[in-house]
């Protein structure tokens, strides 16, 4: 069945330093489903907790897309003179938003009243190079999804 996947990417919180210089980040995020396409968000210059409060990113997807591929979620630090750092990459599941249109009461529903939705904060560790930081709180991004 076909529908769509709507992302919206609403802030970032404890991020690494990434620009040394101004102990800050110029953080922005990279959405991506399979072959379907690749969004970014605006960069959120010199902040370790950007607020993007972004547009809805529309995904139009088959079940099988649900099934079979994840969303993937890259946060990204902008470097004007070199090529951008990436702060980490997370991998979400989104069968359970199909699993939900199943239920006769889903728990939340999505903004047009059809659908189900996902949303919450999601740990972002370095998984490019395994580094993690024991001392400080993990890197934070919080997004929402909807599925209708």
């Amino acid at each position: 069945m076909p529908g769509k996947v709507k992302v919206k990417i609403l802030a970032g919180r404890n991020l690494p330093v990434m620009d040394r210089g101004s102990d800050t980040t110029d953080a922005y995020v990279e959405i991506k489903l399979g072959n379907l396409g690749t969004f970014k968000t605006d960069v959120y210059r010199k902040s370790l907790n950007p607020i993007w409060n972004s547009d809805w990113y529309r995904f139009e997807v088959d079940d099988s897309d649900l099934q079979d591929e994840p969303l993937q979620i890259r946060l990204m630090d902008y470097d004007t003179y070199s090529s951008n750092d990436s702060i980490g990459k997370i991998y979400i599941n989104l069968s359970p938003l199909l699993h939900s249109l199943t239920l006769d009461k889903p728990t939340q529903t999505s903004s047009t009243g059809k659908g189900s939705v996902m949303s919450g904060w999601i740990p972002v560790y370095d998984t490019m190079n395994g580094v993690r930081e024991t001392n400080l709180p993990p890197a934070q991004s919080m997004y929402q999804m909807e599925l209708s």
